[in-house]
Parts: C-alpha cells; sequence; structure tokens
C-alpha cells in the first residue's frame, strides 16, 4: 500500500478473536498494513490464540509496549530476560585480626536490568517499550486529556459517539452486509 493502513484492534482476545491473525501478522507488515493489537495481559492473548499463537504474534510484533499492571510470573520473567542484563562492579573487603591486615577485591557481576518483581511494580504512567533492532527503553506516558490537542480529541469523540438512537453526529454509520446479500447491496 502507498499509504500505510492502521488497523487497531483493541480487547482483540475478547471482541475480535481473529483466530489466524497471529498467521497474518508479518504478512500484514509486508503489505504496508499497521496491525496494532492491545490485550490486558499474556494470559488473555494465550486463551485467544494459544501459548504458540501468541509466541507467533510476538515473534512478529515490531513494536511491543508493556504498561503497568503485569502480574504473569512466566510472561513477566519473559520480559526480563528481553531486557537483557547489565555488568556491575563489585568491591569486597576482607579485615584481618590486626588493624592493618585486610584484602579489597572488585570482581564483575552480570545482573538483570529489570527483575520481573521491577516489571510488575511499575507504576502507572510508566510502559516498557520494545522496537525492533533496538533496546527496550523506560518510558513515561502522557495520557490524552493532558496533552496540547486534548480540545481537538475531545471534539472528535462528542462528534463520532453514539448518542441515544445509537448514530452519530458524524454522519451515517456503515454496516456489514453478509456474503450473500453483496450482489443485492448496490
Amino acid at each position: 500500500m502507498p499509504t500505510p493502513m492502521l488497523l487497531v484492534l483493541d480487547e482483540a482476545a475478547n471482541v475480535v478473536r481473529w483466530r489466524d491473525l497471529p498467521k497474518l501478522y508479518s504478512h500484514f507488515g509486508s503489505r504496508g498494513i499497521v496491525v496494532l493489537t492491545i490485550l490486558q495481559s499474556w494470559a488473555q492473548g494465550v486463551r485467544c490464540w494459544g501459548e504458540d499463537g501468541m509466541r507467533a504474534l510476538l515473534s512478529a510484533t515490531n513494536v511491543l509496549t508493556l504498561g503497568a499492571g503485569l502480574k504473569d510470573t512466566g510472561f513477566l520473567r519473559d520480559i526480563s530476560e528481553l531486557v537483557g542484563s547489565h555488568h556491575e562492579l563489585v568491591t569486597s573487603t576482607s579485615r584481618g585480626r590486626r588493624a592493618d591486615s585486610g584484602t579489597e577485591s572488585t570482581s564483575l557481576t552480570t545482573e538483570a536490568t529489570l527483575t520481573a518483581s521491577d516489571i510488575a511494580a511499575m507504576p502507572r504512567g510508566r510502559a516498557l517499550v520494545f522496537t525492533s533492532g533496538h533496546r527496550s527503553t523506560l518510558v513515561r506516558t502522557t495520557p490524552w486529556m493532558e496533552r496540547a490537542d486534548a480540545d481537538l480529541i475531545r471534539e472528535s469523540i462528542a462528534a463520532h459517539a453514539p448518542t441515544q438512537s445509537g448514530t452519530t453526529t458524524a454522519g451515517p454509520r456503515l454496516r456489514a452486509v453478509p456474503s450473500d446479500e453483496e450482489d443485492n447491496a448496490a
């Protein structure tokens, strides 16, 4: 596609339930179709697509954003491993019986940069972002109502929110046509 298409699949494991989504994820990217899949948890995706399906989905993801509130320890350990480790210099000192005796040694140790419990304890307003080919980044999020364009967003919500009658003020709603009615719909 010359202009990328964006598919936003909010509550993808509850509402959309597109069984073939993990198989199609990388194919969409090659076609210029950006798919944004929003899940509440790893377990929610596993219930929908199975463990293999979720691993396939995760492997084909170019950007992975994880917010606060995650509790699945197995998933958190996997994420901790993806974040990686760093080296720390550790100094040890031992003292002898005499005041002038003792040794000091320095060694290099490897530590997890973020443990599973660190990730689980992320506060609201923080997210962990992974992008293809780069190390993970801890970011501060900004709620839309605090952004400079918040008034425009409010106007859009007001214009497109369903009214009591189920219509919007933005114009006619589209309706899905079952495949057997396609020829008669024109």
